[in-house]
Protein backbone atom coordinates (compact mmCIF):
# COMPACT_ATOMS: atom_id res chain seq x y z
CA UNK A 1 0.00 0.00 0.00
CA UNK A 2 2.95 2.38 0.49
CA UNK A 3 4.64 2.11 -2.54
CA UNK A 4 1.18 2.33 -4.30
CA UNK A 5 0.61 6.13 -2.97
CA UNK A 6 4.67 6.87 -3.40
CA UNK A 7 3.67 6.01 -7.37
CA UNK A 8 0.44 8.22 -6.77
CA UNK A 9 2.48 11.00 -4.99
CA UNK A 10 5.15 10.74 -8.36
CA UNK A 11 2.73 11.05 -10.72
CA UNK A 12 0.10 13.62 -9.01
CA UNK A 13 1.98 16.98 -10.55
CA UNK A 14 1.81 15.37 -14.31
CA UNK A 15 -1.62 14.51 -13.69
CA UNK A 16 -2.21 17.70 -12.52
CA UNK A 17 -1.29 19.32 -15.39
CA UNK A 18 -2.62 16.92 -17.46
CA UNK A 19 -5.98 17.78 -16.38
CA UNK A 20 -5.42 21.52 -16.15
CA UNK A 21 -3.56 22.08 -19.68
CA UNK A 22 -5.31 19.23 -21.64
CA UNK A 23 -8.05 17.34 -20.20
CA UNK A 24 -10.55 20.48 -19.35
CA UNK A 25 -9.79 22.28 -22.61
CA UNK A 26 -10.34 19.07 -24.67
CA UNK A 27 -13.78 19.08 -22.81
CA UNK A 28 -13.95 22.94 -23.13
CA UNK A 29 -13.59 22.37 -27.28
CA UNK A 30 -15.97 19.73 -27.40
CA UNK A 31 -18.47 21.48 -25.72
CA UNK A 32 -17.86 24.74 -27.83
CA UNK A 33 -18.33 22.11 -30.87
CA UNK A 34 -22.02 22.08 -30.42
CA UNK A 35 -22.38 25.55 -30.23
CA UNK A 36 -23.28 28.53 -32.67
CA UNK A 37 -20.82 31.42 -31.84
CA UNK A 38 -18.74 34.67 -32.76
CA UNK A 39 -17.02 34.55 -29.45
CA UNK A 40 -18.78 37.98 -28.13
CA UNK A 41 -22.78 37.09 -28.61
CA UNK A 42 -25.07 33.63 -26.55
CA UNK A 43 -24.13 30.88 -27.67
CA UNK A 44 -26.73 29.04 -29.73
CA UNK A 45 -27.15 24.92 -29.37
CA UNK A 46 -26.94 23.46 -33.29
CA UNK A 47 -25.76 19.75 -32.21
CA UNK A 48 -24.04 18.03 -34.80
CA UNK A 49 -24.80 20.42 -37.70
CA UNK A 50 -21.29 22.04 -36.90
CA UNK A 51 -19.73 18.73 -37.88
CA UNK A 52 -21.67 18.16 -40.66
CA UNK A 53 -21.03 21.57 -42.10
CA UNK A 54 -17.37 21.00 -41.85
CA UNK A 55 -17.85 17.15 -43.51
CA UNK A 56 -19.50 19.38 -46.49
CA UNK A 57 -16.84 22.39 -46.50
CA UNK A 58 -14.42 21.85 -49.15
CA UNK A 59 -12.02 23.75 -47.53
CA UNK A 60 -11.60 21.52 -44.57
CA UNK A 61 -11.72 18.12 -46.81
CA UNK A 62 -8.68 20.52 -48.70
CA UNK A 63 -6.84 21.61 -45.55
CA UNK A 64 -7.01 17.39 -44.47
CA UNK A 65 -5.93 16.20 -47.19
CA UNK A 66 -3.17 18.57 -47.42
CA UNK A 67 -2.35 17.81 -43.60
CA UNK A 68 -2.43 14.12 -44.90
CA UNK A 69 0.44 15.31 -47.43
CA UNK A 70 2.81 16.89 -44.82
CA UNK A 71 2.46 13.76 -42.24
CA UNK A 72 3.58 11.13 -46.01
CA UNK A 73 6.37 13.99 -46.69
CA UNK A 74 7.63 13.20 -42.90
CA UNK A 75 7.56 9.70 -43.10
CA UNK A 76 8.82 8.73 -46.65
CA UNK A 77 10.82 11.95 -47.32
CA UNK A 78 12.24 13.85 -43.41
CA UNK A 79 12.66 10.54 -41.81
CA UNK A 80 14.63 8.66 -44.31
CA UNK A 81 16.60 11.43 -44.52
CA UNK A 82 17.48 11.97 -41.28
CA UNK A 83 18.49 8.28 -41.08
CA UNK A 84 20.59 9.00 -44.22
CA UNK A 85 22.17 11.62 -42.58
CA UNK A 86 22.95 10.09 -39.62
CA UNK A 87 24.62 7.18 -40.70
CA UNK A 88 27.01 8.84 -42.97
CA UNK A 89 27.78 11.23 -39.76
CA UNK A 90 28.36 8.22 -37.61
CA UNK A 91 31.15 7.00 -40.17
CA UNK A 92 32.73 10.35 -38.37
CA UNK A 93 33.71 11.46 -42.10
CA UNK A 94 36.40 14.48 -42.65
CA UNK A 95 34.36 17.69 -40.59
CA UNK A 96 31.21 15.53 -39.30
CA UNK A 97 31.22 18.02 -36.22
CA UNK A 98 30.99 20.83 -38.20
CA UNK A 99 27.94 19.56 -40.68
CA UNK A 100 26.29 18.02 -37.21
CA UNK A 101 26.20 21.64 -36.19
CA UNK A 102 25.05 22.90 -39.58
CA UNK A 103 22.30 20.10 -39.38
CA UNK A 104 20.93 21.10 -36.35
CA UNK A 105 21.17 24.88 -37.12
CA UNK A 106 18.03 25.46 -38.36
CA UNK A 107 16.06 24.04 -34.89
CA UNK A 108 17.70 26.50 -32.51
CA UNK A 109 15.64 29.45 -35.29
CA UNK A 110 12.18 30.05 -34.97
CA UNK A 111 9.62 28.43 -37.69
CA UNK A 112 8.36 31.55 -38.52
CA UNK A 113 11.63 33.62 -39.12
CA UNK A 114 12.74 30.30 -41.35
CA UNK A 115 9.45 30.96 -43.23
CA UNK A 116 10.32 34.48 -43.54
CA UNK A 117 13.28 33.40 -45.44
CA UNK A 118 12.11 30.89 -47.58
CA UNK A 119 9.74 33.21 -48.41
CA UNK A 120 12.03 35.68 -50.04
CA UNK A 121 14.01 32.71 -51.88
CA UNK A 122 10.71 31.96 -53.57
CA UNK A 123 9.70 35.44 -54.18
CA UNK A 124 8.98 35.60 -58.06
CA UNK A 125 10.67 38.98 -58.81
CA UNK A 126 13.46 39.43 -56.12
CA UNK A 127 13.98 35.38 -55.21
CA UNK A 128 17.15 33.80 -54.69
CA UNK A 129 15.78 30.64 -56.86
CA UNK A 130 14.54 32.41 -59.59
CA UNK A 131 17.62 34.32 -59.58
CA UNK A 132 19.96 31.47 -60.09
CA UNK A 133 17.49 30.26 -62.74
CA UNK A 134 17.93 33.21 -64.34
CA UNK A 135 21.67 33.47 -64.47
CA UNK A 136 21.53 29.54 -65.41
CA UNK A 137 20.34 30.74 -68.62
CA UNK A 138 16.66 29.09 -67.35
CA UNK A 139 13.97 31.84 -67.37
CA UNK A 140 11.45 29.49 -68.73
CA UNK A 141 11.27 27.99 -65.92
CA UNK A 142 11.39 30.62 -63.18
CA UNK A 143 7.80 31.18 -61.78
CA UNK A 144 5.64 32.57 -58.69
CA UNK A 145 6.24 28.75 -56.97
CA UNK A 146 3.97 30.27 -53.76
CA UNK A 147 1.72 31.61 -56.09
CA UNK A 148 1.42 28.66 -58.50
CA UNK A 149 -0.95 26.17 -57.67
CA UNK A 150 1.28 23.65 -59.02
CA UNK A 151 4.02 24.48 -56.85
CA UNK A 152 2.56 26.58 -53.59
CA UNK A 153 2.44 23.32 -51.31
CA UNK A 154 5.82 21.46 -52.37
CA UNK A 155 7.52 24.47 -51.66
CA UNK A 156 5.86 25.16 -48.20
CA UNK A 157 7.17 21.56 -47.58
CA UNK A 158 10.74 22.12 -48.88
CA UNK A 159 11.72 23.78 -45.80
CA UNK A 160 10.62 21.04 -43.25
CA UNK A 161 12.16 18.12 -45.12
CA UNK A 162 16.00 19.51 -45.13
CA UNK A 163 15.76 20.84 -41.77
CA UNK A 164 16.16 17.67 -40.61
CA UNK A 165 18.60 18.57 -37.51
CA UNK A 166 16.72 17.57 -34.73
CA UNK A 167 15.32 13.86 -36.57
CA UNK A 168 19.21 13.29 -37.60
CA UNK A 169 20.39 13.66 -33.52
CA UNK A 170 17.74 11.46 -32.45
CA UNK A 171 18.71 8.89 -34.98
CA UNK A 172 22.96 9.95 -34.06
CA UNK A 173 21.82 9.67 -30.51
CA UNK A 174 20.52 6.05 -30.70
CA UNK A 175 23.68 4.99 -32.97
CA UNK A 176 26.02 6.04 -30.13
CA UNK A 177 24.22 3.06 -27.61
CA UNK A 178 25.99 0.44 -30.38
CA UNK A 179 29.11 -1.36 -28.48
CA UNK A 180 32.17 -1.44 -29.71
CA UNK A 181 32.00 -5.04 -29.35
CA UNK A 182 28.62 -5.64 -31.84
CA UNK A 183 30.57 -3.38 -34.48
CA UNK A 184 34.18 -5.83 -34.13
CA UNK A 185 31.71 -8.38 -34.38
CA UNK A 186 30.07 -7.94 -37.47
CA UNK A 187 33.37 -6.69 -39.17
CA UNK A 188 34.80 -9.94 -38.47
CA UNK A 189 31.64 -11.74 -39.95
CA UNK A 190 32.74 -9.76 -43.49
CA UNK A 191 30.14 -6.58 -42.47
CA UNK A 192 31.60 -3.22 -44.13
CA UNK A 193 29.79 0.05 -45.47
CA UNK A 194 25.95 -0.37 -46.31
CA UNK A 195 25.85 -4.14 -44.81
CA UNK A 196 26.82 -2.38 -41.65
CA UNK A 197 24.27 -0.06 -41.69
CA UNK A 198 21.33 -2.21 -42.76
CA UNK A 199 22.20 -5.28 -40.42
CA UNK A 200 23.98 -3.59 -37.52
CA UNK A 201 22.26 -0.59 -37.37
CA UNK A 202 19.50 -0.07 -39.05
CA UNK A 203 17.99 -2.79 -36.90
CA UNK A 204 19.35 -1.18 -33.72
CA UNK A 205 18.01 2.40 -34.30
CA UNK A 206 14.34 1.23 -34.56
CA UNK A 207 12.87 2.52 -31.26
CA UNK A 208 14.60 5.71 -32.79
CA UNK A 209 12.69 5.54 -36.05
CA UNK A 210 9.23 5.50 -33.63
CA UNK A 211 10.38 8.46 -32.22
CA UNK A 212 11.02 10.12 -34.45
CA UNK A 213 7.49 9.04 -36.46
CA UNK A 214 5.92 10.38 -33.78
CA UNK A 215 7.89 14.02 -32.87
CA UNK A 216 7.04 14.55 -36.95
CA UNK A 217 3.61 13.77 -37.33
CA UNK A 218 3.28 15.46 -34.40
CA UNK A 219 4.67 18.85 -35.71
CA UNK A 220 2.80 18.66 -39.12
CA UNK A 221 -0.46 18.20 -37.49
CA UNK A 222 0.02 21.51 -35.61
CA UNK A 223 1.92 22.47 -38.51
CA UNK A 224 0.91 26.45 -39.00
CA UNK A 225 3.38 28.95 -39.41
CA UNK A 226 5.05 27.56 -42.40
CA UNK A 227 1.70 27.77 -44.86
CA UNK A 228 0.55 31.28 -43.15
CA UNK A 229 3.89 32.86 -43.28
CA UNK A 230 4.45 32.00 -46.78
CA UNK A 231 1.04 31.84 -48.36
CA UNK A 232 -1.51 32.58 -45.75
CA UNK A 233 -3.06 29.13 -46.89
CA UNK A 234 -3.39 30.33 -50.65
CA UNK A 235 -3.45 30.52 -53.09
CA UNK A 236 -6.87 29.14 -53.48
CA UNK A 237 -6.56 27.62 -49.64
CA UNK A 238 -4.26 25.02 -51.62
CA UNK A 239 -1.97 25.17 -48.80
CA UNK A 240 -4.47 25.07 -45.67
CA UNK A 241 -3.64 22.95 -43.05
CA UNK A 242 -6.15 21.74 -40.49
CA UNK A 243 -4.18 24.24 -37.83
CA UNK A 244 -4.71 27.00 -40.41
CA UNK A 245 -7.83 26.07 -41.08
CA UNK A 246 -8.78 26.10 -37.54
CA UNK A 247 -7.05 29.45 -37.26
CA UNK A 248 -9.23 30.97 -40.21
CA UNK A 249 -12.32 30.11 -38.84
CA UNK A 250 -11.88 31.64 -35.22
CA UNK A 251 -9.53 34.61 -35.88
CA UNK A 252 -11.33 35.54 -39.76
CA UNK A 253 -14.93 34.39 -39.84
CA UNK A 254 -15.62 34.61 -36.32
CA UNK A 255 -17.07 30.76 -36.20
CA UNK A 256 -16.24 29.49 -32.98
CA UNK A 257 -17.94 26.09 -33.08
CA UNK A 258 -16.65 25.28 -36.59
CA UNK A 259 -13.36 26.30 -35.68
CA UNK A 260 -13.48 23.75 -32.32
CA UNK A 261 -15.16 21.11 -34.78
CA UNK A 262 -11.78 21.61 -36.62
CA UNK A 263 -9.98 21.14 -33.49
CA UNK A 264 -11.68 17.84 -32.98
CA UNK A 265 -11.20 16.33 -36.21
CA UNK A 266 -7.14 17.28 -35.78
CA UNK A 267 -7.08 15.81 -32.11
CA UNK A 268 -8.90 12.51 -33.67
CA UNK A 269 -6.09 11.68 -36.27
CA UNK A 270 -3.59 12.52 -34.05
CA UNK A 271 -4.78 9.87 -32.08
CA UNK A 272 -5.66 7.56 -34.95
CA UNK A 273 -1.76 8.49 -36.12
CA UNK A 274 -0.20 7.55 -33.18
CA UNK A 275 -1.78 4.97 -31.94
CA UNK A 276 -0.90 3.29 -35.53
CA UNK A 277 2.87 4.18 -35.21
CA UNK A 278 2.74 2.34 -31.46
CA UNK A 279 0.88 -0.56 -32.87
CA UNK A 280 3.83 -0.67 -35.76
CA UNK A 281 6.06 -0.10 -33.03
CA UNK A 282 4.97 -3.30 -30.79
CA UNK A 283 4.52 -5.93 -33.95
CA UNK A 284 8.40 -4.88 -34.90
CA UNK A 285 9.31 -5.65 -31.02
CA UNK A 286 7.17 -9.14 -31.18
CA UNK A 287 9.15 -10.02 -34.61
Amino acid sequence: MTKKRWIILYLAPALFFAVIFFIIPLIYILYVSFFEWNGLNHMTLVGIQNYLDVLKDVNFRLAFKNTILWILAAVCIHVPFGLLLALLLNRKVFGWKIFRVLFFLPNVISITALAFLWYFIYHQDMGLLNWGLRAAGLSSVTRGWLTDLGTALPATMVPFVLYVGLTTVIFLTQLATVSDEMREAAILDGATGWQMDRYVYIPLVKPAIATNLMLNVAFCLKNFEYPFVMTSGGPINSTTTLSLYVYKKMMNANQYGISMVGSVFTILLGFILMILVNRMQKDRKDA
